[in-house]
């Protein structure tokens, strides 16, 4: 969303535009019940699924001045406006909300006085969503934040960097300007001036992008003014949050009930919990620094099940991810992706963080019509003469016949046959590590008639492809 006087009578207006892969599409205006002369015009924010809009107007029905308004997109429209009510909203002056992307937690300021255009004697606060789903009780951000005039806060999308407009702080160039502060070990940081992007006139409004990397704010241009993208300088950098989202339906192509999880495979930590909506729409976010198992589980046993791996330790991700998938009853010639089962280090000791195995194992068990067949692939298979990486800890013996010449002792040259035992190190653990998770499904009541399995090995020239991948092929009984 933006504002733009481009607008019938160059009257301010804000816009509303979507991103489709690299493109955004063109702006539609919204509608006049939003779009009033009693908004306060830059108050405004989307929800992170992009399907709640919040704005700061002093539209009759408020609890007191400029209240925060939430209205709702249904289909292709905007529903009515609704106040937000006590104890976001008080006898003062409030505005300008921001949300962390899971919606728990929102910034606003409070204002002892309000028009369309400014606010003065601001503070920032702070709410969370208890268990209920109701907003607590609003607090202060401490005193070196809230410093006499600090308003227009907006969070970044990993909840860490606090970015805020005040004209009541040391060192500023002039009239309201930008000031950013860290959230470390819980408590915020000593705010600091954004002078990078701070000029002698007002500097309020901005918005971080989800990766981090950039920050948009207007300033003079070709027009009188545009959006401008800014790189972010690294010490104010937030952390990158990706989105990962979908749909989740049968094999009727209708929605289905599902259970979808997300864990942090650094902490062993189920972080995430949810639920497809009425349409098999989901979404949640990643955080940049670790490595991430997304889990979609069926309500009915004898349904396939959906999992995939993350890496945010690389130095970019996207900033969406589309996770889409079909829950059926298996079938012969299935082949699931079980990207769930991982080995730890140097191992075949499997490293379920997820309950893979426990997915497997119940799919199996609900299917005794079917045999399945473990598939265990190295891609990456590497070898050498002496162990010159900790990967290689497997060892293969092997006694070679060679023929030598040399001379008896008479001194006649002749030739003669030597053994030679030849050492070679390499990683191919594959059959280990099949056995060892057929051994974990037999322990949790599979038939082991019903296994078997097969290992694969390829050569990977780059290190970051090497891996090892799990597949299971569903087989007819003979």
């Amino acid at each position: 969303m933006f504002t733009s006087d481009y607008a019938e009578d160059n009257v301010p207006t804000v816009y509303y535009a979507s991103k489709v892969g690299p493109d955004w599409q063109d702006p539609v205006a919204l509608p006049k019940h939003i779009n009033t002369r009693l908004n306060f015009m830059k108050g405004y924010t989307l929800s992170a699924d992009g399907k709640t809009i919040y704005i700061t107007s002093i539209k009759s029905g408020g609890v007191g001045g400029f209240d925060i308004w939430a209205g709702n997109l249904k289909g292709n429209s905007w529903g009515d406006l609704q106040n937000m009510y006590a104890p976001i909203n008080s006898r003062l002056h409030e505005g300008s909300p921001t949300f962390t992307p899971d919606g728990a937690t929102m910034y606003f300021m409070r204002c002892e006085k309000m028009d369309a255009q400014k606010a003065e004697r601001c503070k920032i606060m702070v709410t969370k969503k208890a268990a209920n789903g109701r907003w607590e009780e609003p607090a202060e951000l401490p005193a070196h934040i809230n410093t006499g005039n600090s308003q227009t806060p907006r969070i970044s999308a990993d909840g860490s960097v606090l970015i805020f407009s005040s004209n009541a702080m040391k060192a500023g160039k002039g009239g309201m300007d930008l000031y950013v502060s860290r959230l470390v070990n819980g408590a915020w940081s000593n705010p600091e001036a954004m002078d990078f992007v701070n000029t002698e006139k007002d500097d309020q409004f901005v918005s971080f992008i989800s990766n981090g990397r950039y920050l948009l704010k207007d300033a003079p241009g070709k027009f009188k003014s545009e959006i401008i993208e800014y790189l972010v300088p690294e010490p104010w950098r937030p952390r990158a949050v990706m989105k990962v989202e979908g749909q989740i339906l049968g094999q009727d192509g209708l929605p289905i009930p599902a259970y979808i999880s997300a864990t942090d495979l650094t902490t062993h930590k189920r972080f995430f919990s949810g639920r497809p909506d009425k349409d098999g729409n989901y979404f949640l976010y990643l955080t940049q620094g670790t490595k991430y198992e997304l889990s979609i589980d069926p309500e009915e046993s004898h349904l396939t099940f959906y999992s995939k791996l993350f890496d945010m330790t690389v130095e970019e991700s996207p900033l969406v991810q589309k996770v889409s998938t079909v829950l059926k009853p298996v079938a012969a010639g299935d082949v699931l992706e079980l990207d769930g089962i991982q080995f730890k280090p140097y191992t075949a000791e499997p490293d379920d963080v997820g309950f893979e195995i426990q997915r497997l194992s119940r799919l199996i068990k609900s299917s005794p019509q079917l045999n399945f067949e473990l598939q265990v692939s190295l891609i990456g298979y590497q070898e050498d003469s002496f162990r010159s990486h900790p990967d290689l800890t497997e060892i293969s013996i092997d006694s070679v016949i060679i023929q030598l010449d040399d001379i008896d002792t008479l001194g006649q040259l002749y030739s003669r046959d030597s053994l030679v035992v030849k050492t070679t190190y390499h990683n191919n653990r594959t059959e280990k590590q099949a056995l060892a998770l057929l051994e974990q499904l037999t322990a949790s009541g599979v038939d082991r008639s019903s296994l078997g399995y097969s290992v694969h090995l390829k050569s990977e020239a780059i290190p970051e492809n090497r891996k090892t991948l799990i597949r299971l092929l569903a087989k007819r009984k003979d």
